[in-house]
């Protein structure tokens, strides 16, 4: 995300009317400029912008609800919050939003006169199996009283994977990484391949390694992958000879949490040189590529 200028509540009212003009298909995008506009104006007022938030809870409303949960979960915890009414919720989810993007008249200084400072807050998160929650403001507040259901975003989390290296002999072994969106990769997670066919999983568990390289970006996310890094020894043996073709996936477990991605959609140069070649000769295993991701099969 980009630094914002900061706005009066009236200009934010009139580029939010441009946008209901417009209103008969609401995309993704044009929702979250409606959240830019909202977080702009936080830079020009201490107080809640009621009928501006009453304005934008009406655009969003009209929007599509598949539309609002592709967003990204910051900007979908504050659409979810508008939509239902939310409005005071919404503001400080908004406020904490535009923390280190849009530029405030502190009411405070430090204790030396100097300027206070703002850096964009990561996003905390409040994990309970099967559910994650945004830990943004407003949730389980008795001062708000709005329903966990509205700062829920588990169901839309995936898991990202890559494969940098295949290593072919009798145990082939696969390494790469893979990481949850928005929880921050830990070595306490478990990590395996899993071999599928028919219903059927066959799993073999891997490690978690530190990668310096995927150390990086902003704030809320420069440590996020550092433990994504994982290696794991695939045993065709356990399959059965003749075994026919099985899917392969990477599952990582993250305190109770637990997600599957298919492997092969996201592959280093290195590794895609192994497709159609043979892995393993007792049984004769090769890596197939398909429009779902590599399986292995004889």
């Amino acid at each position: 995300m980009s630094e914002l200028s900061p706005l009066s509540v009236a200009d934010a009212s009139a580029w939010l009317d441009e946008l209901r003009e417009g209103a008969s298909g609401i995309e993704k995008s044009a929702l979250a400029n409606a959240h830019d506009l909202l977080r702009a104006v936080s830079g020009t007022t201490d107080e809640e912008p009621m009928a501006l938030l009453e304005s934008a809870a009406a655009y969003a409303s009209g929007a599509d609800a598949t539309v609002v949960e592709s967003l990204a979960p910051r900007i979908r915890v504050a659409m979810r919050l508008l939509r239902a009414g939310a409005l005071s919720a919404a503001w400080v989810v908004v406020v904490d939003n535009a923390t280190g993007f849009v530029s405030r008249d502190f009411r405070a200084s430090t204790s030396s006169g100097a300027e206070r400072t703002e850096w964009p807050l990561p996003l905390l998160t409040a994990l309970e199996p099967p559910h994650v929650f945004a830990d943004l403001p407003g949730f389980r507040d008795p001062r708000y009283a709005v329903a966990d259901e509205l700062y829920e975003i588990g169901a839309g989390m995936k898991l990202r994977c890559h494969v940098d290296e295949v290593a072919a002999g009798r145990h082939p072994v696969l390494s790469g990484w893979a990481a949850l969106d928005v929880l921050t990769t830990d070595p306490e997670e478990e990590v395996a391949i899993v071999a599928t066919q028919e219903g059927r999983d066959v799993r073999w568990p891997g490690v978690r390694q530190r990668r310096a390289d995927l150390v990086g970006g902003n704030r809320d996310t420069i440590r996020r992958r550092a433990w994504a890094g994982w290696t794991a020894e695939c045993r065709p043996g356990e399959l059965g000879e003749g075994a026919g073709k099985w899917s392969l996936s990477v599952e990582v477990t993250h305190r109770g949490l637990t997600r599957r991605a298919r492997i092969g959609k996201s592959v280093g140069e290195l590794a895609a040189c192994a497709v159609g070649r043979q892995l393993s000769d007792r049984p004769v295993t090769r890596l197939l590529a398909g429009p779902g991701g590599w399986a292995i099969g004889s």
